[in-house]
């Protein structure tokens, strides 16, 4: 399987890190998590040997992309979408699968809701439609029901 050595991208005026797996004629499949190593090799590798080009990459503040300062980032998270799709197209892909895992699931739903021409497809795994703080307007919060039923469980007994 041909995976390529992490490599830094310029994309939305800040420094991605990434690495691919397979070939870039198949079809691509972006993975947004919290940093590249949300995504093991070996789950990279196996997917690309499904006859997908694997994309995956550190967010800013993670692994090897840019670092910001914590205590005033500057960004929101629709510059995280924007970066996302800034790769996209510095990898000179026209469409790509996305899957988001945690935050990535945020960015990845809100890239198909700002960018749908570039989202072919979303897989969304552990997240959840807003990320904490005030509901984006885009993605409505949980139901009032299933929040009752979520913290209407008994607390562990540790």
């Amino acid at each position: 399987m041909e995976q390529s050595s992490e490599r830094i991208v310029q994309a939305n005026g800040v420094d991605l890190c990434v690495q691919t797996f397979g070939d870039r004629a198949d079809a691509p499949v972006l993975l947004i998590g919290n940093s590249m190593l949300t995504w093991a090799e070996e789950l990279c590798d196996r997917i690309a040997g499904t006859a997908r080009f694997v994309i995956r990459y550190d967010l800013r503040d993670t692994g090897r992309s840019t670092t910001i300062d914590p205590d005033a980032p500057g960004y929101t998270l629709r510059d995280l979408v924007a970066d996302a799709v800034a790769l996209v197209d510095a990898l000179d892909l026209p469409r790509v699968h996305v899957v988001g895992y945690a935050v990535g699931g945020w960015i990845a739903q809100l890239a198909a809701l700002d960018h749908p021409g570039r989202v072919r497809s979303l897989t969304l795994i552990a997240t959840r439609p807003t990320a904490p703080g005030p509901s984006d307007v885009d993605l409505p919060d949980h139901s009032p029901a299933l929040m009752s039923q979520v913290m209407s469980g008994r607390e562990p007994d540790w």
